[in-house]
């Protein structure tokens, strides 16, 4: 399995460090309540919220840390993606370890990988202007099935705050309920231009 092997190599030229393997962005997230990693290493590809979604969500829940994705699904609008939402490098599944040294030294101090890499991050689309990145946040949370309760949980926020964005999200998208919004918002791409698979 790719995310062992990758732990062994981390293991093996940072021996002081913790290397923890988690296999979907929930559990990813409850894990973040209870530590702060120095750098997340990130597949594209989870199950349930893709890594793309986990990207939008991460600010929101109070954290600043350092992200390098690892993947090999990165087409040129996955690597636009990702750049849009922060990252600071990528690398291929298929690098070699001296590679993975690089990426994860170079991310891990602040700077892009491979070098040159943050200045890919275009413009957002004018229709992302009409809800707020922690309106996005909640949105992405809401289409992987959480309620209320479960997204004010996730992002440290209570639960009268949620349906106040959620209000301002009906508001804004001009519809009435949760399944409206997710559909809406999908229309209008602020869910489903995050992850393009490979051809």
């Amino acid at each position: 399995m790719f995310s062992e092997a990758l732990k062994s190599v981390v293991e093996g030229f940072m021996s002081d460090c913790k290397v923890s393997i988690i296999a979907d962005a929930r559990s990813a997230l409850r894990q973040l309540e209870n530590d702060s990693p120095d750098i997340i290493l990130l597949d594209l590809e989870l199950e349930g919220m893709s890594g793309l979604d986990l990207l939008r969500v991460l600010p929101q829940h109070g954290r600043n840390i350092p992200v390098l994705v690892c993947s090999g699904n990165l087409t040129p609008n996955n690597l636009h993606a990702i750049s849009r939402a922060g990252v600071k490098g990528y690398m291929r599944k298929s690098e070699s370890i001296s590679e993975v040294k690089k990426a994860i030294t170079a991310v891990s101090r602040g700077d892009s990988y491979p070098e040159g890499f943050s200045h890919l991050a275009c413009s957002p689309k004018a229709n992302e202007n009409r809800l707020s990145n922690r309106q996005l946040a909640i949105l992405t949370l809401m289409k992987s099935g959480m309620s209320n309760n479960e997204i004010a949980s996730t992002l440290y926020l209570s639960p009268n705050t949620i349906k106040t964005h959620v209000r301002l999200m009906y508001e804004a998208l001009e519809v009435s309920s949760r399944i409206e919004c997710i559909n809406r918002a999908q229309s209008l791409g602020y869910l489903d231009d995050m992850y393009q698979s490979g051809t």
